[in-house]
């Protein structure tokens, strides 16, 4: 703070800074009053003394009497909001970043570029927001050393509002100005207003970027002491609640079921799959069996919007949520979102523990089988589709339906089977029956008086079987269509996946494979 003073090597105080592990910050030393000059050198000395060779613990009153007495006002200048004055139109919008490496804070600047344009301007990609907060600050605001309490961007309405950071680097922000603020660890940041009147605001917090992105933050000393403890505890009760006899006298294997896609379809599974389980082992006997239920409005609204990372990162708290319950084997009860990203998402979330995948348990039982036709979604029944690549892979020549039936089925499935509905008419539709011919309702579901947009004189089943040596019924509810005399008369060319995927967990169950 003093020139004079700390240009001296032999300074015993220069000597204790440095011991300190501090930086000399002659930011406005020559325009310092004396007086406050030795009132902050003979803080330094004493707070050097007593906190001893830790920077994070000196910087903090290092920014702040800097601040107090004048040094060091401010480095930076105001955000600059993007603009067109240079002649083209921007590409970006860029705004202040304050973030943290787990100790200190610091200030960068991050750009969010633009997508799209037109009439309505440019915009960026949706940013996922987990709350909107309106906020009012009285004009003596002075908020010391925090951490941000979550990832957030702060858009200022009104007013003037300084923040500063361990380093005594100083940013100001005024109306119409964006803030990303990110420093949730270490350190953190000052903050005050400059204006002495109430300041309008608006705070929008940010989701994790992921599942598991807390497990790559840099953890505190104390925060992986926490951790480890906790991860021993948990070993040991776990290993005494999960032991279970194993061989061919063992109860069966815990199933996770990651279900409500839709909840319909996931009661067939858990009936299956209990009841393969009383068909071999007899009696009273069921499945250990564990179920997370999705709401499945949401995951469908993130299907049609092609969102899935975010479907994957719903699997995987799914998954994880399972594992921790015990389960050895993990059932996604949905053809659809076994899309390879968000099923490659759940994979990862939880690597000790198998996931039983829909394309696989249908390729083993299609032996034999040359030419098959897929039915299904628009995300299941395409030819690019995971489904499709899965079972070309057995060396299986993969047929699809028509356009305009495909576009028909996936109407059906997502208007009325995901519900619940199953028409007479979507029934005849589908598939030709003796009983339907006879006037009999299907085994389930209610009537409803929505007319069949599309009925041609033969059902697609027989069209396709006309073709092809199997047909794949690729989504989990559309068994709900076939009735009993229907399910006896396409035996062993008709492939339910919802039954082939629940008998493989009766198998791995009760180990056999």
């Amino acid at each position: 703070a003093c020139p004079e003073i700390i240009a001296t090597a032999a300074c015993p105080l220069r000597k204790l800074i440095a011991t300190a592990g501090a930086h000399v910050l002659p930011v406005g030393c020559n325009s310092m009053p004396p007086q406050r000059a030795i009132c902050l050198c003979l803080f330094l000395c004493v707070h050097a003394a007593h906190a001893g060779p830790c920077r994070f613990t000196l910087r903090r009153p290092l920014c702040s009497l800097s601040c107090l007495f004048g040094a060091g006002r401010c480095k930076g200048s105001m955000q600059k909001v993007p603009s067109s004055e240079s002649g083209g139109a921007p590409t970006a919008w860029e705004m202040v970043h304050l973030k943290d490496d787990g100790v200190e804070s610091s200030w960068s600047t991050v750009s969010f570029p633009f997508v799209s344009g037109g009439d309505i301007g440019k915009m960026t990609e949706r940013l996922p927001c987990d709350g909107v907060w309106l906020r009012w600050t009285h004009g003596s605001y002075n908020y010391k050393w925090h951490n941000a309490p979550r990832r957030q961007i702060i858009a200022s309405l009104n007013g003037h509002v300084e923040a500063s950071v361990g380093s005594g680097d100083t940013r100001r922000f005024g109306p119409g100005e964006t803030l990303l603020v990110e420093d949730t660890r270490g350190e953190g940041h000052c903050t005050k207003s400059l204006d002495g009147v109430g300041r309008w605001s608006i705070f929008i917090a940010l989701p994790d970027d992921g599942p598991l992105a807390w497990l790559f933050a840099r953890p505190t000393t104390r925060e992986l002491a926490l951790a480890a403890l906790a991860a021993l505890a948990a070993a040991a009760l776990a290993a005494c609640a999960l032991r279970r006899p194993s061989g061919a006298g063992g109860l069966p294997r815990r199933i996770g079921l990651i279900g409500g896609l839709a909840p319909a379809s996931t009661i067939d599974y858990y009936r299956r799959i209990n009841a393969g389980v009383r068909e071999r082992l007899g009696g009273r006997h069921a499945a250990e069996a564990v179920l997370f239920s999705f709401d499945q409005a949401s995951v469908i609204e993130l299907e049609f919007a092609q969102r899935w990372e975010e479907v994957g990162e719903q699997l995987a708290r799914a998954g994880l949520a399972l594992a921790a319950a015990g389960c050895e084997a993990l059932l996604v009860c949905c053809n659809s979102v076994h899309h390879e990203v968000a099923f490659e998402a759940l994979r990862r979330a939880v690597p000790r523990v198998p996931v039983l995948h829909i394309a696989d348990a249908t390729a083993a039982a299609l032996s034999g089988k040359r030419r098959v036709a897929l039915l299904g979604t628009a995300f299941t029944a395409n030819e690019n589709s995971f489904f499709a690549q899965r079972l070309r892979r057995r060396g299986l020549e993969v047929v699809l339906d028509e356009p305009a039936a495909r576009a028909e089925l996936d109407r059906l499935i997502y208007d009325e089977l995901t519900v619940d509905v199953v028409r007479e008419e979507a029934a005849s539709w589908f598939v030709a029956s003796g009983s339907r011919a006879a006037g009999r309702a299907p085994r389930r579901g209610r009537v409803t008086p929505t007319p069949p947009r599309h009925v041609p004189p033969q059902a697609r089943l027989e069209r396709l079987l006309v073709r092809c040596d199997a047909v794949v019924l690729g989504c989990t509810e559309l068994s709900m269509l076939l009735d009993a005399e229907a399910r006896k008369r396409y035996a062993g060319v008709v492939f339910d996946t919802a039954t082939l995927h629940a008998e493989a967990a009766v198998r791995f169950a009760l180990r056999e494979e």
